[in-house]
């Protein structure tokens, strides 16, 4: 498309005589531009360049089945009036695209910053850690029809309150520091003020021999090659007051 604008203004450049703007347009208005450039030079460059635009903007868009009003008939002051007007909603358009980016930027860190404060005063509330894994064979007599992934954790409560409910995700990394996997949790015991527990999530993750997902990898990883770190997303307290960090998934 540039090089096409590019050649027809070139075109354009060849010494003209008569008012531009009451030529009528043909079948091919491109082309006619380029044929009769000298009949165009007159017209002001910045009015060259944009009628060439418009003219190819609507000849592709007309290729493309959309419906445009054809230059074919009209005069090039008609026609300009309307590459003023495409020009203007483009100006108008593109101001709006870019307002609603920078919204969009401006909420992701309003969002991230709301998240990583809420997670920080949970981490100061309370400590989680990974301290074993556990692979649990089938067990058909006990309705366990795969393997199953436990995981142990100690979890100290730094508060002053007891905590009734805790969520968030572990993320698991080798040796190395590359990703293993991660896995959401919940803990739903009593831990008192001051108290440190261990516990499991109260269930496992079932693996599949077809696939080779988060949980295969962190199943199959050895336990002491493997780094832990668990994000908090919500704490709940007893006596009401619960700390939610904003979904960043939405």
């Amino acid at each position: 498309m540039r090089r096409l604008i590019a050649v027809v203004i070139s075109a354009l450049a060849i010494a003209g005589c008569s008012n531009p703007q009451d030529i009528v347009f043909g079948p091919e208005p491109l082309k006619q531009i380029s044929e009769q450039g000298d009949q165009f030079k007159k017209l002001p460059e910045q009015e060259r360049v944009l009628l060439v635009k418009y003219l190819t903007v609507t000849a592709m868009a007309k290729a493309l089945g959309t419906d445009v009003t054809p230059a074919t008939g009209r005069t090039v002051a008609e026609v300009l009036k309307d590459a003023r007007a495409w020009q203007q909603k483009m100006k108008v358009a593109k101001a709006e695209a870019k307002k609603r980016e920078e919204e969009s930027a401006a909420l992701k860190a309003k969002t991230l910053a709301q998240h990583k404060a809420i997670a920080d005063r949970i981490s100061q509330s309370v400590t989680v850690a990974v301290i074993g894994k556990t692979i649990l064979p089938k067990n058909y007599d006990v309705g366990r029809y795969s393997e199953m992934l436990m995981l142990k954790y100690a979890i100290e409560n730094k508060s002053t309150k007891a905590i009734r409910e805790l969520k968030g995700v572990v993320r698991f990394t080798d040796a190395t520091g590359d990703k293993v996997g991660t896995l959401p949790v919940s803990f739903e015991e009593r831990i008192g003020a001051g108290k440190t527990l261990q516990t499991t999530t109260g269930y496992g993750w079932k693996l599949s021999e077809f696939s080779n997902g988060d949980i295969e990898k962190i199943a199959h990883t050895d336990f002491n090659l493997m780094k832990a770190t668990f994000e908090p997303e919500s704490v709940a307290f007893e006596g009401g007051e619960v700390l939610k960090a904003p979904d960043l998934t939405q």
